[in-house]
């Protein structure tokens, strides 16, 4: 059984069928398309599957024999960006795959045709995970919710991303231990005073001083209650006030909207700055005789890796590829990723593979309208998913 030259041998197919999802990319949790095609080809290779009822995921159950169980997980959603790239299989949705998510789509394709050929000699069982929704509605959660982990009982998981990186080749395998990726959460806050004219501020209750409070307080929090070395960042990313359609130059409004991002690769942070951005707007906004209301959402945690599971990709990777293959990652990055969700219910390793060098012309980064990928490291991200697959199923 040489799974690795059976997976080399489908490289074309690979990029077929990259291709061919690239042509149907589609936005959030619902893609009839996507999912018609990736069930079509499952069909092909005679693997069974089971779809979801709120998404439109697909998993299946590769191998026979009782023993560990190990998922493998392909985010499938694009982005709502218009394509402006010329090869002939650009997107024509109003939506393009500017993330990779078709190349994760077509690797697990590869893994899976190759491991369905070879199900008898499995030591073990392997569940692929097709998932919708990742870049906005946290399709992951929804399908653990619908019991993707469970039936059989998955005990560890890998998942990976390709990445366009600067100066690295394609085909590297960019990896890291423990915390990876930042959580990313919401805060909506309304500021509440007493609007009036301009030229009697004194009779007002003005909102602007006091978000404008508001934002400088949260900021010098964030500078003076976590450590320089800690990776926690918030950023304001809007700020709205009460007015006409017309905005006036004589009027204070009745109130302000902030609204601000906060990432975390900490989990344990989270709950901190939710209590201490709530007790910053309620004794600015009291302390001016305002009011307020305020609503923190917890999105993505951050995603942390098994030291355990790493161990495995890397060696993997330099199994299949070669030593120098393996660059480990000096730190986390503030970027968040739904596959989270699923590593904080079962041990697991997410990783990126590299496939174009951005210092290269020609190649943009990812979530622009001109982001392309070079197709031969479409290969080399199924082999290292594949060498992983086995070295984990065959440890003791």
């Amino acid at each position: 059984m040489d799974l690795i030259k059976e997976l080399k041998d489908i490289e074309n197919e690979i990029i077929n069928w990259r291709r061919e999802l690239h042509k149907r990319a589609e936005v959030g949790l619902n893609l009839p398309q996507t999912e018609s095609y990736i069930k079509s080809e499952l069909e092909k290779m005679g693997i069974e599957y089971k779809l979801y009822e709120n998404c439109s995921g697909i998993s299946a159950v590769i191998g026979k024999k009782e023993g560990k169980v190990l998922a493998l997980r392909a985010d499938i959603d694009a982005l709502p960006i218009e394509e402006q790239n010329d090869f002939d299989f650009v997107s024509k949705n109003k939506a393009m795959h500017a993330c990779g998510h078709d190349a994760h789509g077509a690797m697990l394709l590869g893994v899976a045709k190759i491991l369905k050929q070879n199900e008898d000699s499995l030591n073990g069982k392997v569940k692929i995970i097709f998932q919708p929704g990742e870049e906005y509605d946290g399709g992951a959660k929804i399908m653990i919710d619908e019991g993707v982990l469970e039936n059989p009982k998955v005990d560890a998981i890998f998942a990976q991303h390709v990445a366009l990186l600067p100066g690295l080749k394609t085909g590297m395998v960019v990896i890291k231990d423990n915390q990876v990726m930042a959580s990313s959460d919401r805060v909506d806050i309304k500021v509440k005073g007493k609007g009036g004219h301009a030229s009697t501020p004194e009779s007002c209750i003005d909102p602007i001083i006091m978000a404008t409070q508001v934002i400088n307080n949260i900021y010098i929090m964030l500078s003076r209650e976590f450590s320089a070395l800690d990776s926690t960042c918030i950023s304001i990313v809007n700020v709205k006030s009460e007015q006409p359609d017309r905005p006036a130059y004589n009027i204070i409004p009745n109130y302000v909207e902030i609204k601000a991002s906060v990432r975390c690769l900490d989990n344990k942070s989270r709950d901190y700055v939710n209590k201490r951005v709530e007790e910053i707007v309620k004794n600015t906004v009291e302390g001016f005789n305002g009011s307020y209301d305020y609503n923190y959402k917890y999105g993505y945690p951050a995603l942390v890796n098994s030291p355990d599971m790493t161990s495995i990709v890397k060696n993997s990777a330099k199994e299949v590829l070669g030593d120098s293959s393996v660059i480990n990652m000096p730190r986390g990055v503030m970027g968040s990723e739904d596959a989270s969700y699923l590593l904080e219910k079962v041990p697991g390793a997410y990783y990126g593979v590299v496939v174009g060098n951005l210092k290269e012309e020609g190649y943009y980064p990812a979530h622009h309208p001109k982001m392309k990928i070079d197709e031969s490291g479409l290969v080399k991200g199924a082999l290292v998913l594949m060498q992983s697959t086995i070295n984990y199923l065959n440890q003791d």
